[in-house]
């Protein structure tokens, strides 16, 4: 690799989405930093802005164009100022964004990451309004060691991206594509270098990443694998598909002891009816024996979920049956949503003809339900110990830190600055649906695994 040229100047990305919009975020700041950027602290300071978006949740093409205009004047002070669009929004609307915005200088779909270098050359050489929306493996091929990552003990680790799957809301084939997966050396290879820069924490990422496969590697096998790995104290991986939740899977994490026992698994809706027509490919009744036997195998395990409300053509009857579906498994932890069309997906074509008013009760309703469960279940954690990894401070500050247990609940407690990045054992004091409160149950000054470096 050639040496990074002299700092051009600076540059900002902002992410919208999930895990993967994240990380890929990390990738395109890492090619950034090679040409010599620098990281900007505010829109002003920067000679590069790339706008890394996700195009699942509502109205994600409104809030696109706002955020381009809100760099109207800035752009107007500075021409040279050059702005992108990333990620799976840009792969949707593609060249229609310029005649949207005349703000925006290029177009870059999320498999497209190694072309940001060139583009950006090009948009300074002549102007011009590049645009890739190419569907290479740009993505899941890239050395993961260029990436500029967060600090902190944890890492992402793509594995897999894409999705062959034909749910009928879901927009994520349109713009991620196909599956691929990253081969299994490769996978090793990566993790092996995070674990030797202090890393102790990996999540595999994938838009289906239990559908995994790597010749006759498949996601349970490389779990296994991963776990022989000096330096990982923990794994996760996400998200992953109900039809995908092999039994391999499933023992591999009952056998491997850096496996989180957390998992999130996307389970839409409680209708058999529901999932037929969002083509989801199991049932109800199947999805509760893969939760079972979860519970069977990795005794104390946590799960979260996503619940879509108000699909079309739901009826009261069919909402009621994803109530049922949460009273009897419990989850930890639940992502509902209003059901709202997008674009290109064959949901969109049904008529949504249940009233906006009606969706936002259900809504009200099925999160209310969750929040006395999920209150229910941390409150039988008061007076028990955990163990948590220390990331950084606590959101509402006064001097104290979060951890996040080997479930993903955040707990908060008071402790010195310094043993961030470490690991701890906290006795949970208190509890409230989104969060706990502990008290460190070890002295402050105890050593407790410290990272050394981030790299």
């Amino acid at each position: 690799m050639s040496p990074p040229r002299p700092a051009t100047g600076r540059y900002l990305v902002e992410t919208w989405g999930c895990q993967m919009n994240t990380h890929d975020s990390e990738k395109l700041a890492g090619l950034l930093e090679e040409m010599g950027y620098l990281p900007a602290s505010s829109p002003h300071q920067a000679d590069v802005i790339l706008l890394n978006t996700c195009t699942i949740r509502e109205k994600a093409e409104e809030k696109l164009f706002s955020r381009l205009g809100s760099f109207r004047e800035l752009k107007a002070e500075r021409p040279s100022l050059i702005i992108g669009v990333c990620g799976c929004v840009a792969q949707q609307e593609g060249e229609s964004i310029f005649l949207r915005s005349g703000l925006a200088d290029l177009v870059m779909g999320p498999r497209a990451i190694n072309s940001l270098p060139s583009m950006l050359e090009q948009v300074r050489r002549d102007r011009s309004r590049p645009v890739d929306l190419g569907r290479r493996e740009d993505s899941i091929r890239f050395d993961g060691h260029r990436a500029r990552r967060a600090p902190g003990p944890r890492a992402y680790l793509t594995v897999m991206e894409g999705c062959n799957k034909t749910c009928t809301y879901c927009i994520v084939p349109t713009t991620r594509g196909r599956e691929v997966s990253k081969e299994a050396g490769e996978v090793l290879a990566e993790a092996r270098r995070l674990a030797e820069s202090g890393y102790v924490e990996i999540e595999l990422l994938g838009q289906n990443v239990n559908a995994y496969r790597s010749g006759l590697v498949h996601l349970g096998r490389l779990l296994r694998d991963l776990q022989r790995l000096e330096g990982v104290r923990r794994l996760r991986f996400t998200t992953s598909h109900p039809a995908h939740l092999s039994g391999e899977i499933i023992e591999a994490m009952r056998d491997c002891p850096s496996v989180c026992e957390h998992l999130h698994l996307p389970v839409q809706s409680g209708s058999g009816a529901v999932l037929e027509r969002m083509q989801r490919g199991y049932t109800p009744r199947r999805y509760r024996e893969r939760i079972d036997k979860l519970r069977a195998l990795v005794p104390g395990i946590a799960l979260s979920t996503d619940i879509i409300v108000g699909f079309p053509e739901e009826t009261e009857e069919e909402f009621r049956e994803t109530l049922a579906l949460l009273r009897e498994v419990e989850f930890d932890q639940v992502y509902s949503f209003l059901y709202s069309p997008r674009p290109g997906t064959a949901a969109a074509e049904t008529a949504d003809t249940l009233p906006l008013e009606e969706k936002k009760r259900r809504l009200a309703e099925l999160q209310a339900m969750q929040l006395e469960i999920q209150a229910r279940r941390n409150g039988r954690l008061v007076g028990t110990e955990v163990e948590v990894l220390i990331d950084g401070a606590a959101r509402l500050g006064n001097g104290r830190l979060k951890g996040r247990t080997r479930t993903n609940r955040v707990v908060n407690f008071e402790g010195p600055e310094e043993m961030v990045g470490r690991f701890a054992r906290v006795t949970v004091v208190s509890a409230n649906p989104n969060s706990l409160e502990g008290a460190l149950a070890e002295p402050a000054g105890l050593d407790l695994a410290r990272i050394a470096v981030y790299k």
